[in-house]
């Protein structure tokens, strides 16, 4: 780190280290050893469940270790009170905490929680509100995000009611946050799908019109932003645009988004003088689908792959197989 002076290892020091992580290793593989030999013989005492404890703390990706230890658990799960389940939730919670992007920690956690002992929708409840602290630590950790929609799915189940419009307005927090947020863009494609799905939304060409504003308005925000021009990509071919709105609405959207990405690429060569890598892609895919629906008469496709192979050079050849397509 800049500022801090760098240790300096002596051979004493080095020996003594070296010495040091010997004994780790030696303690690692004996206690290893032991769990395993506990479990092949099927032994599910509180002692075996303590030891599981100190392996995991060590190593978290021993996913056969947490097979283990549901074994463990469920042999007694009738005698458990429910404050075992509760201090079970707590051990999870330490393991997130230092390793929030383990699968198996994550897994784990959702099977205490469906075998809780009160399965009602106020555990899931506090479980969400146990996501959000942990999304606002991280908020692009996918395994959080994915396991966010798994608890709300349970909550929906059990209450038998919707939480979409609400989780659509939480991706619009951390979006605003955070517009780099590609996990937050992408739990947006998977609600919005499902809200037209299932028929919640009242004035759909309304909803696709605000949702077009709130697009533009990200682009402006941050044009260099990959997650934005995916978000784009995927809404202005999807059906739920293409068939809501009639083939003159279509065409207006993708003209008005088109007017804008020119305006940005313009302000990018004024302001740096070179060309917006991802304007020119994604004003190739608007050429296209234009094209396709007869309402594009002045073609620039060559034009912009020849200037993207000036300001994208690593794809420069992927540029020049397009453009002879193009020709």
């Amino acid at each position: 780190m800049h500022g801090i002076k760098r240790k300096e290892w002596t051979k004493e020091l080095l020996r003594q280290k070296r010495v040091q992580d010997e004994k780790k290793i030696f303690d690692y593989r004996h206690l290893t050893d032991s769990v395993l030999n506990l479990r092949d013989e099927k032994v599910y005492s509180t002692d075996a469940l303590k030891k599981t404890s100190e392996l995991l703390e060590r190593n978290p990706e021993f996913n056969a270790i947490w097979n283990y230890r549901r074994d463990i658990i469920s042999n007694s799960s009738s005698e458990l009170e429910v404050s075992f389940w509760d201090e079970e939730l707590a051990f999870v919670m330490m393991q997130l905490k230092h390793y929030p992007k383990v699968y198996w920690i994550w897994n784990h956690r959702l099977w205490v929680l469906k075998h809780y002992p009160t399965n009602s929708s106020m555990i899931w409840q506090t479980e969400l509100a146990v996501v959000n602290k942990l999304l606002e630590l991280d908020a692009r950790n996918y395994h959080g995000w994915h396991y966010r929609r798994i608890v709300v799915g349970n909550i929906e189940e059990i209450t038998n009611s919707s939480l979409d419009k609400e989780e659509f307005e939480y991706t619009t927090t951390k979006i605003n946050s955070n517009i780099s947020n590609y996990s937050a863009w992408h739990q947006r494609v998977q609600i919005i799908s499902r809200m037209f799905q299932k028929g919640e939304i009242d004035n759909q060409k309304e909803y696709i019109q605000t949702e077009v504003s709130y697009i533009i308005n990200a682009m402006f925000t941050d044009a260099e932003d990959q997650s934005v021009w995916f978000y784009i990509k995927w809404f202005i071919k999807n059906d739920i645009v293409c068939k809501t709105l009639d083939k003159q609405e279509y065409v207006k959207m993708l003209k008005e988004l088109r007017e804008n990405i020119l305006l940005i690429n313009n302000d990018e060569i004024e302001f740096s003088g070179k060309q917006n890598i991802w304007c020119l892609k994604m004003l190739l895919v608007l050429e296209d689908i234009l094209e396709e629906n007869g309402a594009f008469t002045e073609k620039n496709s060559e034009a912009y792959l020849v200037q993207l192979m000036d300001a994208d050079p690593l794809r420069k050849n992927r540029y020049q197989s397009l453009l002879k397509n193009h020709r």
